[in-house]
């Protein structure tokens, strides 16, 4: 539970930081504070979808991955329709934005994947050397 949350809230922050970046570029002066709020909910809800779909034990990695970015780009349809989201940015950017977030997403995935291998390898030796 401890790192669905700490997930959340890293894509969150990524998704803010790439959208103040994506603003700076067209000149925009703010972001307004409901899309902060707006943003935390969209990626609460992605997340869910992402642990339902993972759930699921497809066999594939790739449907799972085509199934993750399907389920964020209709996310991002409803709730940019529900938001007004595309006064200000058009769809397609909107879905880059998505799946570029969703991509350093896996990044981070795969490294603390990484860290957790190393920890536990480190673990068994210590536990191997303590047996002998």
């Amino acid at each position: 539970m401890k790192k669905n949350i700490v997930n959340i809230l890293a894509t969150t922050g990524i998704s803010l930081l790439l959208l103040s970046s994506v603003a700076l570029s067209f000149h925009a002066s703010c972001i307004y504070l409901e899309t902060v709020f707006q943003t935390f909910g969209v990626n609460i809800i992605t997340h869910l979808g992402i642990l339902c779909i993972k759930k699921l034990e497809l066999k594939s990695i790739v449907t799972e991955i085509v199934l993750e970015i399907t389920l964020i780009v209709c996310e991002l349809l409803v709730f940019g329709r529900l938001f007004h989201w595309f006064t200000s940015l058009s769809f397609m950017l909107l879905v880059c934005m998505g799946v570029v977030i969703y991509i350093i997403s896996l990044f981070l995935n795969l490294l603390q994947m990484k860290q957790e291998a190393k920890e536990l390898n480190l673990l068994i030796k210590s536990r191997n050397k303590n047996q002998d």
